[in-house]
């Protein structure tokens, strides 16, 4: 099957969301509800020209795909969702990109687990400790309080990423498969 030319292919956009329940949700289930909210507030024809649709979601976090066109619907209809499967939920657009990777880095606090529990700057683990300088994504700049970590290289920060500190990754779809 031959793919489209880019300039025929529909352009996108992704909305980073967070997700406040009572619960913890499925993400077959808020997907469902999300659509559900989306026909009831503009019906099949608003859902067949938008085409919103949940990519990812881990729990709390997640991104959704949907129309360059009609990112201001997507939001009202988000905002309708009030329950899922009888539990209490909220949802909140963090922010929109037009990549996943864009809206992964920039919206998507991945290493947040670390930083809160470290005190907001500052890596206490077994292997490692530091400073942290600088923090990309899933990516991190840690001056160690070891000066010998760093000798002998032109540099005084260690790379760390996620994979380093949680030790496994998690895909944009919430799975740790490595796929």
């Amino acid at each position: 099957m031959r793919s489209r030319l880019p300039v025929l292919r529909k352009r996108r956009r992704y909305m980073a969301i967070e997700v406040d329940s009572e619960e913890a949700l499925r993400s077959v289930d808020l997907s469902a509800e999300i659509h559900s909210a989306h026909v009831s507030l503009y019906g099949d024809v608003g859902v067949a020209g938008n085409r919103l649709k949940l990519i990812g979601f881990d729990g709390k976090f997640g991104i959704i795909k949907c129309s360059h066109l009609k990112i201001e619907e997507s939001r009202a209809a988000l905002s309708t969702v009030y329950s899922v499967v009888g539990v209490r939920t909220a949802v909140r657009v963090i922010g929109v990109s037009g990549t996943i990777r864009g809206a992964t880095e920039k919206y998507i606090p991945r290493l947040s687990l670390i930083s809160a529990d470290s005190g907001g700057r500052r890596i206490e683990l077994d292997e490692v400790s530091g400073r942290i300088e600088h923090v990309q994504g899933r990516q991190i700049d840690l001056c160690p309080d070891d000066p010998c970590r760093v000798k002998g290289s032109d540099t005084r920060y260690l790379g760390l990423t996620s994979f380093d500190l949680r030790g496994g990754y998690v895909d944009a779809d919430g799975t740790a498969d490595g796929l």
